[in-house]
């Protein structure tokens, strides 16, 4: 049997989940990557593409900003990618990698940031959100079945670790299952505390209806406080079509740049429920004030 297995659902966009992949992939540095959809561009110079293995459809269309169109497809890839030969599986599961199967006698550890969102967040996941009607109307038909297979694949992990103490809640809820608590790496050495103040309001998110940056946009639209949203997404048309003067929009910013953010901003704004929340750890480690929903993992912060 070969050591050690890392399953991550995809390396698309650089969020919170793949940079905890990246330093999984760190402290199993002779662990086989598997996942579906890679983008070299993004990821290359933190995992060396050799050791990632992708599902077919790679070759065919290539990492893509709508790859959750495919979501009825990921479910079935991850329920038959067999890792039967790895004595040591940790899968790093937005929703699906769990699934994985494992041999008799191996360990597999399931790093979750939360129960699969489209299955038992659904509402609020479309509330707000700019999906077409027939896009919904499909979410909600498949609905039912991605919640049986979410809660039958969620006894596959001989061990289940959640990033928070909301999202162990939540495990035990839709999984009736218990998890370890282990908080998610953040990298706060390169972010020196700051006096600077250029007094703005910071939003540093993926532009998704369920992070709720269109109440951040609105509140400071309404006040006429100065609002800078760095992320981008595919409801950011819709999001800065409520913006007035006071909101810039920078998009998707260098990793530099956005910790000069941190560190010139006024506070920094927690609008929705976060599973965890990396970034108000980054804007804490400037020394700037969060302001945040009290839900999520902003009360375990």
């Amino acid at each position: 049997m070969r050591r050690a297995a890392l399953v991550h659902d995809f390396f698309v966009n650089d969020r919170g989940g793949e940079r905890v992949a990246i330093e999984l992939s760190r402290l199993l540095p002779d662990a086989a990557v598997y996942t579906s959809f890679f983008d070299e561009r993004r990821f290359a110079g933190r995992i060396d593409p050799r050791r990632v293995h992708t599902w077919p459809l790679q070759r065919v269309l290539a990492p893509r900003d709508r790859f959750r169109v495919l979501l009825p497809l990921y479910p079935l890839h991850f329920s038959l990618l067999d890792l039967r030969a790895y004595e040591l599986v940790v899968s790093s599961s937005v929703a699906f990698s769990k699934a994985v199967r494992t041999g008799n006698g191996a360990l597999h550890v399931s790093y979750v940031y939360t129960p699969m969102r489209y299955a038992w967040d659904l509402d609020a996941y479309l509330s707000g959100s700019s999906l077409p009607m027939p896009a919904r109307v499909a979410a909600r038909a498949l609905r039912p079945m991605l919640q049986r297979w979410d809660r039958s694949t969620a006894a596959r992990p001989d061990v289940v670790i959640s990033i928070s103490s909301a999202v162990r809640d939540r495990i035990r809820r839709v999984w009736k299952r218990d998890a370890e608590l282990i908080h998610p790496p953040v990298d706060t050495g390169e972010i020196t505390l700051s006096m600077d103040d250029d007094g703005y309001l910071l939003v540093a998110a993926r532009l998704l209806a369920y992070r709720r940056v269109d109440l951040a946009v609105r509140a400071a639209t309404a006040l006429g406080r100065e609002l800078i949203v760095a992320g981008d997404g595919p409801e950011r048309a819709r999001i800065e079509a409520l913006a007035g003067p006071t909101v810039r929009f920078l998009g998707s910013v260098p990793r530099p740049d956005l910790v000069e953010l941190f560190r010139r901003c006024h506070a920094y704004v927690v609008p929705g429920e976060e599973d965890f929340g990396i970034a108000p750890v980054e804007a804490m480690a400037a020394g700037k004030p969060v302001i945040a929903l009290g839900a999520g993992g902003a009360l375990d912060t």
